[in-house]
C-alpha cells in the first residue's frame, strides 16, 4: 500500500493570480481600515512569489511593486486608481507567453508612471561633504 503524498508546487502564474485578487480587494477597500487585511496578505503573497519563483521575469515587477507598497507602509497612500493600474499591468504580464527584459523594464516604468515609488530604499548621497574636502 502506497501512502506517499504528492505535493504540487504553486506555479508563478497561480501565485500571481492570488496577487491579483488581493490587488482587487485593496483597490475596493482603499482608504478604509479593512484595506490593511488585504495589504498584509498581498505583501505576504508577493514575498512567497519571490521565494518560490525567483527566476521568473515578472517576479522582478512584482517585487518592484512590493517595495513601493511595503516601504514605510506606503500602501496606505496609494489610490484605488493606482491599484487598478497595477492590477491591469500584472494581468497583462500573465497573459504573455514570454516576457523579455525590455518588457520587465517597461512594466516597472509603468508602475512609476502610475505613481508607485519602485525604488524607495535608494541611498541619498550628501554632496556637501565632497565640496568641503575639495576646499582643503
Amino acid at each position: 500500500m502506497n501512502t506517499s503524498q504528492t505535493v504540487k508546487e504553486a506555479s508563478p502564474v497561480e501565485i500571481t493570480k492570488a496577487i491579483l485578487v488581493d490587488l482587487q480587494k485593496l483597490q475596493q477597500y482603499s482608504g478604509e481600515p479593512m484595506a490593511a487585511v488585504y495589504a498584509d496578505n498581498l505583501l505576504r503573497t508577493m514575498r512567497s512569489l519571490r521565494d518560490k519563483c525567483m527566476g521568473y521575469p515578472y517576479t522582478e515587477v512584482v517585487m518592484a511593486l512590493h517595495d513601493a507598497l511595503a516601504c514605510s507602509n506606503r500602501w496606505i497612500d496609494y489610490t484605488a486608481t493606482q491599484y487598478q493600474g497595477a492590477y491591469d499591468l500584472l494581468a497583462s504580464l500573465i497573459a504573455l507567453e514570454t516576457i523579455t527584459n525590455s518588457k520587465v523594464e517597461s512594466a516597472i516604468l509603468t508602475l512609476e508612471d502610475l505613481g508607485f515609488d519602485t525604488l524607495p530604499f535608494g541611498v541619498k548621497l550628501d554632496d556637501s561633504q565632497d565640496e568641503d574636502s575639495d576646499e582643503e
